[in-house]
């Protein structure tokens, strides 16, 4: 070995090795005052069960997206307590917002994350917990978050909102008791935000509440962290409600693929979920590409690949055409973002290659 080449190996040995990060997120935290009297702050509790310190770094995130950020070092096997976190490490004396929290890799299942939300009162302290979510457990497009809302309006405030992990769009669906859709809303998020509609169903929707209504955030493009908090007018007594992630039916007339180019459709999506029936045969080494088009029923319809990917060409009418490379993966899932009449939904169509 020369010389030249020992001692570069030997200086590459003094670099630091590039690690990972791990994100969690608590999607809401406040600090001020709220409706009827009520007065918010946020407990967060970090909790280290490593041998060795680590450090934590802690960025807020409103409306416009990332704020301030603070580091919070954690002793080894140590707990640390940051009162009115909002208030004492982001210097906002009213706000709401969500709160990032990253740590090396190495530290990710060494962590334990708390937080609670209280209303401080005359009458004392009510409060709830919001946990941290992974920001890889977010719901990803053609998912649908489900928040229940109150079953008593007439007692009971609903707030929701989400964090956006990545640019994300959302049908927003007011479902009533009887499962009637009442309204639909399309919006979208910039990455790294976070909204919070307080009196959701009028905020969101522009409609008054009623008992047992089901806010559902339906994910066309991007990531999200949901919740929402359900609070007692009386007592200002607040109960954390989650995001539940779920499948449901599309509402875009999906009819399948057509895979040879015959205006009919081989594959189909007969029980509407959006999901093809079977897996669609791609060739991999193929002097020419696999075409083939995407059959929605629809006056006005357009198209976005929901993961960009530069090996597939995707048209306004429908057609798909992909040369895939050479590889050793035997199956994929391709994701597209359908849009009809103003409806957006996202369909999957499961890939076999040969």
């Amino acid at each position: 070995m020369s010389i030249k080449r020992i001692i570069t190996t030997a200086a590459m040995a003094l670099l630091p090795i590039a690690a990972g990060a791990t994100t969690f997120v608590v999607p809401a935290a406040g600090a001020g005052p709220g409706v009827n009297g009520s007065q918010w702050q946020t407990e967060l509790t970090l909790h280290s069960t490593s041998s060795t310190a680590m450090t934590a770094t802690l960025t807020f995130h409103d409306s416009n997206g990332a704020a301030e950020t603070a580091s919070v070092s954690i002793a080894p096997r140590a707990t640390v307590a940051i009162a009115d976190v909002v208030k004492t490490r982001f210097h906002r004396d009213s706000a709401t917002g969500a709160i990032e929290i990253v740590v090396a890799d190495a530290f990710a299942r060494k962590l334990a994350v708390a937080s609670r939300t209280f209303n401080v009162s005359e009458n004392g302290e009510f409060g709830q917990d919001i946990p941290a979510v992974n920001v890889d457990d977010a719901a990803a497009a053609g998912e649908t978050v489900v928040l229940a809302a109150p079953s008593n309006v007439a007692e009971t405030r609903f707030n929701a909102g989400l964090y956006a992990a990545t640019a994300a769009a959302i049908r927003w669906e007011l479902v009533r008791a009887d499962g009637t859709v009442a309204k639909t809303v399309e919006s979208t998020y910039a990455a790294g935000t976070q909204n919070q509609y307080n009196a959701a169903v009028e905020a969101i929707f522009g409609l008054t509440p009623a008992d047992s209504d089901a806010v559902l955030a339906v994910v066309t493009k991007g990531t999200v962290i949901g919740y929402g908090s359900s609070i007692n007018n009386r007592t200002g007594d607040p109960t954390f409600v989650p995001g539940v992630e779920t499948t449901s039916d599309i509402r875009v007339q999906f009819l399948g693929i057509d895979s040879d180019l015959d205006n009919k459709v081989n594959i189909a999506d007969a029980d509407h979920d959006g999901v093809l029936d079977a897996p669609l045969s791609i060739y991999t080494s193929s002097t020419w590409p696999s075409t083939f088009r995407i059959i929605v029923d629809g006056n006005q319809v357009s198209y976005e690949l929901v993961t960009p990917n530069a090996e597939i060409l995707l048209s306004q009418d429908g057609y798909v055409v992909w040369k895939p490379s050479v590889t050793t993966a035997t199956t994929a899932t391709v994701r597209i973002r359908v849009t009809a009449d103003g409806v957006s939904d996202v369909i999957t169509i499961p890939i076999a290659f040969k």
